[in-house]
Parts: structure tokens; C-alpha cells; sequence
């Protein structure tokens, strides 16, 4: 299996949702801040943006374990100015 990055998005997030189109690909989500949290959803099916109600969460620090596939991947942090990286993968 061939392991590809097709790219890493760096996001400054706060109390507003993001999207960032994955297109089908596998991603990994980085939360590279040291006191917010970071909420990520896959936003295609009810288009619904990611929450702290609705999302799957990353402490500080943290980061996916593995990769996960989405079309168009919605976050949000708790805080303003919280660094987030997403690593976008052609695992093909």
C-alpha cells in the first residue's frame, strides 16, 4: 500500500466553523493547541457544521489515531486562534 499526502491544510480556528473539502480521501486531524478543543464532523449528509453538540473531540494536543474518510470535513475549536493541521491521504 502506497501512503500518499496530498496535502496539509493549516487552519486557524475559533467559535466558527470550518470546512475543509477532503473530497473522498482519508485525513488525519492534528490539534496543536495546548488548552482549546477542536470538534470535527463529517458535514455532508445533514449539512450540519461541526459543534462542541454535534462533534467528535480532540483535547489539546491530540490527534486522530487513525486515518478517517470524509467528503467535506466541518471543525470548530473553543477557543479563537486555535492551531489545527489536517493531513489529506491518497491511501490508494
Amino acid at each position: 500500500m502506497i501512503n500518499k499526502i496530498e496535502k496539509i491544510v493549516k487552519l486557524t480556528l475559533g467559535t466558527t466553523a470550518q470546512t475543509v473539502p477532503v473530497n473522498g480521501l482519508c485525513c488525519l486531524v492534528q490539534n496543536l493547541s495546548d488548552s482549546a478543543g477542536v470538534y470535527f464532523k463529517e458535514k455532508r449528509a445533514d449539512g450540519a457544521a461541526a459543534t462542541a453538540s454535534n462533534g467528535w473531540r480532540l483535547g489539546p494536543g491530540e490527534a486522530t489515531a487513525i486515518p478517517l474518510t470524509a467528503l467535506e470535513l466541518s471543525l470548530v475549536a473553543s477557543a479563537a486562534s486555535t492551531d489545527v493541521r489536517v493531513m489529506i491521504l491518497d491511501l490508494g
